[in-house]
């Protein structure tokens, strides 16, 4: 991932970007939940639905965004807390889901460290490394609810009556 850090000059710019960071992730889940419910995977929707609402909570944490969101986001378009569409399967479980979720909390982790690390602004840096600590619980959080859901079998994918996208 490219970073632009030229967006992020105070704490609120931070505390703004991560809030938006929050939002983009429960909207991406909240979709993936209502896609989920149009393909009749209830377990796999339910997953989404949850992570939305985690998200939604985490987003509350942070002030609303007064005036324009930034227009220039350090990560483009590839923002650590969005779900990758590519990663995404109609027979996946509950399981895969929090997976899912756990491979981006990590990367909004890593996001936090390395601001923490290259910025020079001391107030930016202090601010990353609670947001930092902050992201290590939702790690943490992420990882147990992983370890309550049974572990797909290996032939999870295998569908002996695969959709027809040729209507």
């Amino acid at each position: 991932m490219t970073l632009d850090f030229g967006a992020i000059r105070t704490a609120a710019d931070l505390l703004a970007i991560t809030r938006v960071m929050e939002e983009r992730s429960a909207e991406r889940f909240l979709e993936l939940a209502e896609a989920f419910d149009m393909s009749c995977n209830a377990d796999a929707a339910d997953a989404f639905r949850e992570l939305a609402a985690m998200e939604d909570r985490h987003a509350a944490e942070f002030p609303a965004v007064d005036g324009l969101v930034p227009k220039v986001l350090p990560w483009g378009e590839e923002d650590p807390e969005i779900a990758d569409p590519g990663a995404v399967h109609y027979l996946m479980h509950a399981w895969h889901a929090f997976d899912l979720a756990l491979r981006h909390e990590e990367k909004a982790l890593g996001f936090f460290e390395m601001i923490s690390v290259q910025t020079s602004i001391p107030e930016v840096r202090a601010e990353a490394l609670t947001l930092a600590e902050r992201e290590r619980g939702h790690v943490a959080f992420i990882k147990s609810r992983l370890a309550e859901l049974p572990v797909p079998p290996e032939d999870w994918e295998d569908d002996p009556d695969p959709p027809n996208w040729d209507m």
